[in-house]
């Protein structure tokens, strides 16, 4: 006869499965609540049934929780805001002074390996504390061309330290870059 139940009890030292996926899923939703709104517009595409926040979860929960149930956690680092195909500036300066954070870039330009940027896409520079739950995106409009990108980040923030993310968009707002982690400052 072919067994197809058993009522053996799991070893008391097992942790139940669900409780490992509802810990990420937990982690996951509230790292990402605070930049809602911009991962509606850099998550955002045409694809039938997906929704930019879910597509964003979906990588997160994939690519960005470490360690172990029940000591599991967030990988800032590995967290993507946007998606897309556009180039992200190669080369980036950070500098922190109080409560203004400037980013200074630097692409490929006329260089035929730039095949996607034009000088009109614009900067977005993400300043986001996981702990306070508070984000924020620079209000004025900057072009790759200008070569910099600055966000002058509210009294909570003055002297708590922010994880930076910098990404890319056209003028139209439908094609963007992965977002680029620039570090802790």
């Amino acid at each position: 006869m072919n067994v197809i139940s058993n009522s053996e009890r799991k070893k008391s030292n097992e942790v139940d499965g669900r409780l490992i996926i509802q810990q990420r899923f937990k982690l996951a939703s509230e790292f990402l609540a605070p930049v809602r709104k911009l991962i509606q517009r850099g998550f955002a595409t045409q694809k039938k049934g997906k929704t930019p926040f879910g597509r964003a979860m979906s990588y997160v929960l994939l690519r960005a929780i470490a360690g172990d149930y029940p000591d599991q956690y967030i990988d800032p680092a590995a967290v993507r805001l946007s998606e897309g195909v556009l180039r992200n500036p190669i080369r980036t300066e950070v500098t922190r002074e109080g409560r203004r954070v400037t980013v200074e870039v630097a692409s490929l330009a006329d260089d035929p390996e730039g095949a996607n940027e034009a000088w009109d896409d614009r900067l977005i520079l993400c300043a986001y504390s996981p702990e306070l739950r508070v984000a924020g995106i620079n209000e004025e409009k900057r072009l790759r061309e200008d070569g910099s990108v600055a966000l002058e980040l509210p009294p909570l923030l003055e002297d708590k330290p922010v994880h930076l993310y910098l990404m890319v968009h056209d003028r139209k707002e439908r094609k963007w870059s992965n977002s680029k982690y620039l570090g802790e400052f």
